[in-house]
Protein backbone atom coordinates (compact mmCIF):
# COMPACT_ATOMS: atom_id res chain seq x y z
CA UNK A 1 0.00 0.00 0.00
CA UNK A 2 1.34 3.41 -0.92
CA UNK A 3 0.89 6.75 0.88
CA UNK A 4 -3.08 7.17 2.08
CA UNK A 5 -3.22 3.91 2.27
CA UNK A 6 -2.70 3.15 5.82
CA UNK A 7 1.26 2.47 5.58
CA UNK A 8 3.36 5.28 6.83
CA UNK A 9 6.02 6.41 3.86
CA UNK A 10 9.91 7.32 5.04
CA UNK A 11 12.10 8.87 3.00
CA UNK A 12 15.74 10.54 4.66
CA UNK A 13 17.21 13.05 2.82
CA UNK A 14 19.93 14.80 4.19
CA UNK A 15 18.74 14.37 8.22
CA UNK A 16 15.35 15.05 7.01
CA UNK A 17 12.78 12.22 7.71
CA UNK A 18 9.53 12.74 5.85
CA UNK A 19 6.03 10.57 6.63
CA UNK A 20 2.81 10.57 5.64
CA UNK A 21 0.31 11.07 8.78
CA UNK A 22 -3.37 10.45 7.49
CA UNK A 23 -4.68 10.42 10.20
CA UNK A 24 -3.74 13.80 10.71
CA UNK A 25 -4.04 14.87 7.32
CA UNK A 26 -0.41 15.95 6.38
CA UNK A 27 3.17 14.91 5.05
CA UNK A 28 5.38 15.82 8.22
CA UNK A 29 8.43 16.60 7.95
CA UNK A 30 10.90 15.37 11.26
CA UNK A 31 14.55 16.48 11.90
CA UNK A 32 16.45 14.40 14.93
CA UNK A 33 12.72 13.00 15.97
CA UNK A 34 11.38 16.42 16.20
CA UNK A 35 8.53 17.83 13.95
CA UNK A 36 10.20 20.81 11.65
CA UNK A 37 7.44 21.37 9.17
CA UNK A 38 4.44 19.80 7.34
CA UNK A 39 1.96 19.51 4.43
CA UNK A 40 -1.47 19.84 4.81
CA UNK A 41 -3.95 18.01 2.00
CA UNK A 42 -7.17 16.92 1.64
CA UNK A 43 -8.01 13.76 -0.68
CA UNK A 44 -11.18 13.63 -2.50
CA UNK A 45 -10.68 10.96 -4.76
CA UNK A 46 -8.65 11.02 -8.18
CA UNK A 47 -7.28 14.55 -6.56
CA UNK A 48 -5.20 15.18 -3.79
CA UNK A 49 -5.11 19.03 -2.77
CA UNK A 50 -2.10 20.19 -1.09
CA UNK A 51 -3.45 23.06 1.08
CA UNK A 52 -0.75 24.48 3.56
CA UNK A 53 2.85 23.98 4.06
CA UNK A 54 4.94 25.17 7.42
CA UNK A 55 7.54 24.85 8.67
CA UNK A 56 8.40 25.75 12.41
CA UNK A 57 10.93 28.83 12.31
CA UNK A 58 14.02 27.30 14.14
CA UNK A 59 14.16 24.92 10.78
CA UNK A 60 13.58 27.33 8.17
CA UNK A 61 16.17 27.84 5.12
CA UNK A 62 17.24 24.44 5.25
CA UNK A 63 14.62 23.46 2.46
CA UNK A 64 12.52 21.45 4.50
CA UNK A 65 8.98 22.75 3.04
CA UNK A 66 11.04 21.54 -0.55
CA UNK A 67 11.72 18.19 0.66
CA UNK A 68 8.08 17.73 2.26
CA UNK A 69 6.86 18.94 -1.05
CA UNK A 70 8.90 16.73 -3.39
CA UNK A 71 7.63 13.32 -0.84
CA UNK A 72 4.25 14.69 -1.50
CA UNK A 73 4.25 14.73 -5.28
CA UNK A 74 5.78 11.55 -5.62
CA UNK A 75 3.27 10.45 -3.25
CA UNK A 76 0.72 11.47 -5.53
CA UNK A 77 2.19 10.10 -8.71
CA UNK A 78 2.74 6.85 -6.92
CA UNK A 79 -0.66 6.33 -6.23
CA UNK A 80 -2.09 7.84 -9.22
CA UNK A 81 -3.77 10.98 -8.68
CA UNK A 82 -3.61 14.39 -9.73
CA UNK A 83 -2.51 17.78 -7.56
CA UNK A 84 -4.49 20.71 -6.81
CA UNK A 85 -1.78 22.97 -5.23
CA UNK A 86 -4.06 25.50 -3.13
CA UNK A 87 -0.84 26.36 -1.45
CA UNK A 88 1.25 28.82 -2.80
CA UNK A 89 4.56 27.28 -2.03
CA UNK A 90 3.21 24.00 -3.83
CA UNK A 91 1.94 26.42 -6.83
CA UNK A 92 5.24 27.38 -6.79
CA UNK A 93 7.63 24.66 -6.75
CA UNK A 94 5.54 22.96 -9.08
CA UNK A 95 6.18 26.05 -11.73
CA UNK A 96 10.13 25.15 -10.75
CA UNK A 97 9.93 21.90 -11.06
CA UNK A 98 8.25 20.74 -14.77
CA UNK A 99 9.00 17.28 -14.52
CA UNK A 100 5.47 17.38 -11.93
CA UNK A 101 3.30 19.29 -14.65
CA UNK A 102 1.69 16.22 -15.36
CA UNK A 103 0.41 15.76 -12.02
CA UNK A 104 -0.92 19.43 -11.74
CA UNK A 105 -5.31 19.85 -12.20
CA UNK A 106 -7.10 23.39 -11.38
Amino acid sequence: MGPGGGRVEVREDGGVEITDAPDLDRFEARVDGELAGYLEYARHGGVWAYNHAFTFPEFRGRGIAAEVTRFALDAAEAAGVRVRAVCPFVADYLAAHPGYAHLKTD
